[in-house]
C-alpha cells in the first residue's frame, strides 16, 4: 500500500511539473504526413493496437522487477515530457482508447499513467531479456494483444519493452516510439506505421492544418 501511494504522488508531482514545463525540442517538430489515410481512418476509429516502447529513461542499465522504485530505471524529464505530449497529442486527434496494459516496471507503468490517467499492470509485459521463465507465455500474450480485434472498444495501447515486440513483430523501436498494428484475428496482425514521439505533435497539426 505504502507504495502504491508513494507511486501516486510521485505520478502527481511529475504531471504537475509536466504541465509548467515547455516541451523539448525534440517534441517541438512532428511528421505531419507520417501516417497514411487508411492508416489515420483506422486510428480515429479506434481499431488499432498502439505498442509504445517506455519513453526516455535516466539511464540504459539492466535493472529488476523485484527491485524497489527508487533502484529501478525510471524516466527522465524528457521521459515524463514525452509522455504527456504523447497522451496530449492523442486527446487532442480524438482517437478513442480503449484497453491501457503496461509491464509492471514502474517507466512503463508511469509513462501510461502519466499519458492516459490509467494503467493495468500485466506481467505478462514483462521483458522478454528480464527473466527467461515464461518466455514462451510471454510472446503469446503479446501475439493475441496485437491480433485480437478491438471490437468498438477503442486503440489498444501496449507500453512494454523494446525485446516484446522485436520477438513478436521484428520491429525495433527507440524510447518512446511506437507501432501501429492492424489485429486481423486468430493469431496474425499486421504492422502499419512507426510513429516517434515528436510525430504524434505533427498529426495534431495536420488535423488543424485541415
Amino acid at each position: 500500500m505504502r507504495n502504491d501511494l508513494e507511486r501516486r504522488a510521485f505520478l502527481r508531482g511529475m504531471i504537475a511539473l509536466g504541465a509548467l514545463s515547455v516541451a523539448s525540442p525534440a517534441l517541438a517538430h512532428g511528421h505531419a504526413d507520417v501516417l497514411s489515410k487508411a492508416t489515420r481512418a483506422r486510428l480515429l476509429s479506434g481499431d488499432l493496437a498502439i505498442y509504445f516502447r517506455h519513453a526516455a529513461t535516466t539511464w540504459s542499465g539492466v535493472d529488476r522487477i523485484e527491485w524497489p522504485r527508487e533502484q529501478q530505471r525510471l524516466l527522465s524529464d524528457d521521459g515524463i515530457s514525452q509522455s504527456r505530449q504523447i497522451g496530449e497529442s492523442i486527446k487532442g486527434l480524438g482517437a478513442p482508447i480503449g484497453d491501457v496494459i503496461a509491464s509492471p516496471f514502474a517507466r512503463c507503468r508511469d509513462m501510461a499513467e502519466i499519458a492516459f490517467g490509467r494503467v493495468e499492470e500485466r506481467f505478462e509485459l514483462l521483458g522478454l531479456l528480464s527473466d527467461a521463465e515464461g518466455r514462451p507465455e510471454r510472446v503469446a500474450f503479446l501475439r493475441q494483444q496485437l491480433s485480437t480485434p478491438t471490437a468498438g472498444a477503442g486503440n489498444r495501447v501496449i507500453v512494454s519493452h523494446r525485446s516484446n515486440i522485436a520477438e513478436v513483430a521484428g520491429v525495433s523501436l527507440g524510447e518512446g516510439d511506437a507501432v501501429l498494428a492492424l489485429p486481423l484475428g486468430e493469431g496474425r496482425f499486421e504492422t502499419l506505421e512507426t510513429l516517434k514521439p515528436a510525430d504524434w505533435v505533427g498529426l495534431v497539426a495536420k488535423v488543424g492544418d485541415g
